[in-house]
């Protein structure tokens, strides 16, 4: 019968050996989010405490993390990876693109008119 003997005969033998399972899982220690003991209490609905470290924090109201949350923190985990690694790139400087010959050529020639004129006027300084 375990916890669900309180019920008796009533609401049938299905509902009371699901309520069975479900107050096993709920009344077992779980793993501390902070800590990493197996220390965490429910204390209320939803409400669980760590008895080591005195975390107390909200969850599901069976057990401390629910399969939705599981999912939901991995979603965001996953996001903010992709948020980090997107900035991290950004930041490396980018490789110069391929030009092509023409305007290689009109640049060398830009920058040796440039480098003529600066050599007149040092001359025209110095006289």
């Amino acid at each position: 019968m375990k916890s669900a003997g309180r019920f008796g005969p009533r609401y049938g033998r299905r509902i009371r050996k699901d309520v069975v399972a479900i107050e096993e899982k709920m009344r077992r220690k779980h793993k501390c989010p902070r800590c990493e003991r197996r220390s965490v209490k429910r204390i209320g609905t939803g409400i669980w405490r760590c008895s080591k470290c005195g975390l107390t924090f909200a969850g599901g109201a069976y057990l401390p993390q629910t399969p939705a949350g599981i999912v939901a923190a991995r979603s965001v985990r996953l996001s903010s990876e992709r948020a980090e690694r997107a900035a991290a790139e950004e930041a490396h400087v980018s490789p110069p693109k391929p030009q092509s010959v023409e305007d290689l050529q009109s640049e060398s020639s830009a920058s040796l008119e440039g480098e003529k004129d600066m050599l007149l006027a040092r001359e025209r300084e110095m006289e």
